[in-house]
């Protein structure tokens, strides 16, 4: 019996160990496409222009492993003792955003330190997911208030400063956070069902809150030809790309809507549309199963976890990971608005990705332990 005890668990720790290797690849995986969409995205006429770009992207890559290496011997249960200091420590931030931030393609959402520029809404993601995490570890709070309302207000404070940015994409995340992470715990599903209710019920209102360009971007949704040279031009365009690409795409620098500048944000909201007019229908599944292997995994070892809040932590993470992946995706294919969100390990932009892999750190020392 002892024998078999033994084998047991050092089976279960390969299997451990084998889905950790996959994570840790499809990561790789993800850089090298990553930086292959950007090249391509910046190379026009036979030139290419974006020599500075690709070299910042490869810093960053750089500096979010050696932050995914750093964050994986942190003892995790940290977070939970320092999760509300974390998030006042991001408000405060996002306050100062609205005063002094540095503004951008019509956005106020980057603060300059020493010429280091950073998006705090981006660790909005991380305190956001840790504070959820230890409130809804607590399974004894399943009442209305404890259980629904406080964390609903916390997260939508920091929601709605984020959303007067104005940054609609990552507001909407957030909000998407707490749906998925409440709705799994011991919280009755009936306030969250309830909840989506009633915000469906007063979207019309909602709409008359967004910034001009939102609402166009929402209308030109619903029919994109309305404005095909101004709101409606980058996803027609985008579906343009993608439909060109069919099967087995057009090949690396040849895609037509890139090469001849066509497809605005390519190398950032939009890289998607890249890989899919070069690499055609067989490399978006190939991308997709990248995705879905490293979310695959992130779930199936947090099914082995004990600890509430570990459970809750790699919960959050998979949830930020879906919905990024399902709204790039879908604005690019036309079926989602355009609310500019980036598509995770790929896009351009070192906030994000420095982000993304701290949370992959995290996640790692989560199981480690």
């Amino acid at each position: 019996m002892k024998n078999y005890i033994n084998l047991k668990k050092i089976r279960s720790v390969l299997n451990g160990l084998s889905g950790l290797k996959t994570v840790i690849f499809c990561l790789l995986a993800l850089n090298l496409i990553s930086l292959s969409a950007i090249y391509s995205s910046l190379h026009q006429a036979g030139e290419f222009i974006g020599q500075e770009i690709i070299f910042k992207q490869i810093i960053w890559m750089l500096i979010s492993w050696v932050a995914l290496a750093v964050f994986s011997f942190i003892n995790y249960r940290i977070y939970f003792n320092i999760s509300y200091f974390l998030y006042t420590f991001n408000i405060l931030l996002l306050i100062v955003v609205y005063f002094f931030g540095k503004s951008a393609m019509g956005a106020q959402r980057w603060l300059s330190i020493f010429g280091f520029t950073f998006q705090p809404s981006e660790l909005s993601k991380v305190a956001v997911i840790i504070v959820l995490a230890r409130i809804f570890s607590f399974t004894q709070n399943k009442g209305f208030l404890k259980g629904f309302l406080f964390p609903l207000v916390i997260t939508a404070i920091n929601a709605l400063i984020i959303f007067k940015q104005p940054d609609l994409g990552t507001a909407l995340v957030l909000i998407f956070l707490f749906l998925l992470i409440g709705f799994f715990s011991k919280v009755p599903k009936v306030y969250f069902i309830t909840f989506i209710l009633i915000c469906s019920a007063f979207s019309p209102l909602a709409f008359n809150a967004l910034k001009d360009y939102q609402k166009k971007r929402l209308l030109v949704f619903i029919n994109p030809d309305a404005d095909p040279l101004g709101s409606g031009y980058t996803i027609i365009q985008s579906k343009i790309a993608i439909g060109s690409g069919k099967f087995f795409g057009k090949g690396f620098l040849s895609g037509t809507q890139n090469q001849f500048n066509f497809l605005p944000e390519r190398h950032t909201d939009f890289i998607f549309t890249v890989i899919a007019e070069e690499w055609g229908l067989a490399g978006s599944i190939f991308l997709i199963m990248i995705y879905w292997l490293i979310l695959s995994k992130i779930l199936q070892l947090a099914k082995k976890i004990q600890d509430p809040f570990g459970y809750f932590l790699c919960l959050g993470i998979s949830a930020l990971l879906f919905s990024h992946v399902f709204i790039n995706i879908g604005m690019t294919l036309g079926v989602l608005p355009v609310v500019g969100i980036p598509l995770i390990f790929l896009s351009y932009g070192g906030t994000s990705l420095l982000i993304s892999y701290i949370l992959m750190g995290i996640f790692l020392n989560v199981y480690k332990r």
